[in-house]
């Protein structure tokens, strides 16, 4: 038998299925928040997931902890479309945060009351900061209301599969579903897929980093006084455990590397389960369910047309389409510039949400859900605006215009 290493694919006709204007690549935070801000504006915009859920980490992650939308000195910097979900997590009952009048506060009875929340983090002094708990199958819900509000065409169960771009272009998308390969022509491509996958796709430069994965998992059937680390959560009895770091590093763009994490962590994770079922308040608790995604928040990130550095922290952007605070630190906020969304390999390309191009310090900063939406809704506004001119290229998009609107949206720019 002959040793063979590769295989030829024979060449044949796919399908197309669809020609939007705008097509957003995954269906996490960034993605939603860009497909919202795109249809909003008229565009016709195809958001794709490959699975069976929105809101990525946010959701099926069980990260469900919005940090931060300030600057950890009392005042609001995201605000936009995540407001929005806020608000209508709210009405639902669904959602925890500290009045405004709290925010900035160094009261210790209020900084342990918002730590039990997972509102909580960094080094002393603590205090509290206008972040968001929330139960994710209600943002779920919010997020498909808004897609349909907006009247995106969701497609769930698609994988992306390749951008050829023979001319500095993303030409034709094509994806892979229980239905084959198919292909998608769009005007404009929003990558929000957190890997990378499409700017790779496309030749655009990048950066790649392995990391240690969590695995976060909620417990029911918990006493009110019981003890221990972990989150409440909207749902009475019920916990949220933030397991992890596991130790050992892992690629989150090989899969053998990921399925060998997958079972460590659950096994990990598990195992934290069991140590908490003797401890006081968790004696008839049970393991309501794991994170059906491993927490990865980092893997590629762009090279774009300007990386946001450390430096940059309250450096003010005259192109900046975006802002955020940081979840761990105080005194800080980034303007992020619209050329962090763009890269010189492609005239209809766009990146939003963690893989948006900056150094790694700032990543820890813009990969946060808050962040992540506040990129998703300029790159998806942008995109509109892209899309409905004569000649597509998303260098020429008017920033002028772009912050104007974005501003009247409610965006914090």
């Amino acid at each position: 038998m002959t040793s063979m290493t590769t295989w030829h694919e024979p060449a044949r006709d796919l399908p197309v299925i669809g020609r939007p204007d705008v097509l957003v690549i995954g269906g996490g935070s960034a993605g939603l928040a860009a497909a919202v801000a795109a249809a909003r504006r008229g565009a016709d915009t195809w958001l794709l997931e490959q699975s069976g859920f929105v809101g990525g980490l946010a959701t099926v992650g069980l990260i469900n902890l919005l940090l931060t939308m300030d600057d950890g000195c009392g005042h609001q910097v995201v605000a936009g479309l995540c407001q929005e979900v806020v608000d209508r997590l709210d009405v639902r009952g669904e959602a925890r945060y500290p009045p405004a009048e709290e925010w900035g506060s160094e009261d210790p009875a209020l900084v342990d009351r918002w730590r039990r929340w997972g509102l909580i983090w960094g080094a002393p002094p603590d205090v509290v900061r206008y972040s968001v708990a929330f139960d994710p199958e209600a943002f779920v819900d919010v997020a498909y209301e808004l897609l349909a509000e907006a009247g995106v065409r969701l497609r769930l169960h698609t994988w992306f599969a390749a951008a050829p771009s023979p001319d500095g272009a993303v030409e034709a998308v094509v994806v892979e579903s229980k239905r084959g390969r198919e292909v998608l022509l769009p005007r404009v491509v929003v990558d929000a897929s957190g890997d990378g996958d499409v700017l790779v796709a496309a030749g655009a430069a990048f950066e790649q980093v392995t990391i240690p994965p969590h695995l976060w998992f909620r417990v029911g059937g918990v006493a009110p006084d019981a003890t221990g680390f972990f989150f409440r959560t909207t749902a009475d009895g019920r916990v949220l455990v933030p397991w992890g770091p596991h130790p050992e590093r892992v690629d989150p763009c090989d899969p053998d590397d990921m399925t060998r994490a997958e079972l460590a962590c659950r096994a990990a994770a598990r195992d934290a389960f069991e140590q908490l079922r003797s401890t006081a308040g968790f004696e008839q608790a049970w393991l309501d369910d794991y994170a059906r995604l491993l927490g990865i928040t980092e893997s590629r990130r762009l090279q774009g047309d300007y990386v946001l550095r450390k430096e940059d922290g309250d450096v003010r952007f005259a192109d900046a389409v975006a802002r955020t605070g940081h979840w761990t630190k105080r005194e800080v906020v980034y303007d992020v510039p619209y050329r962090c969304l763009t890269t010189p390999s492609s005239r209809n390309l766009l990146v939003a949400g963690r893989c948006i191009s900056t150094t790694r310090y700032v990543h820890q900063a813009t990969k946060e859900i808050p962040a992540a939406m506040a990129t998703g809704e300029a790159a998806g506004a942008a995109a509109a605006m892209a899309a409905g001119a004569s000649t597509v290229e998303v260098h020429a998009v008017d920033v002028d215009a772009l912050r104007r609107d974005l501003s009247a949206a409610g965006a914090m720019v």
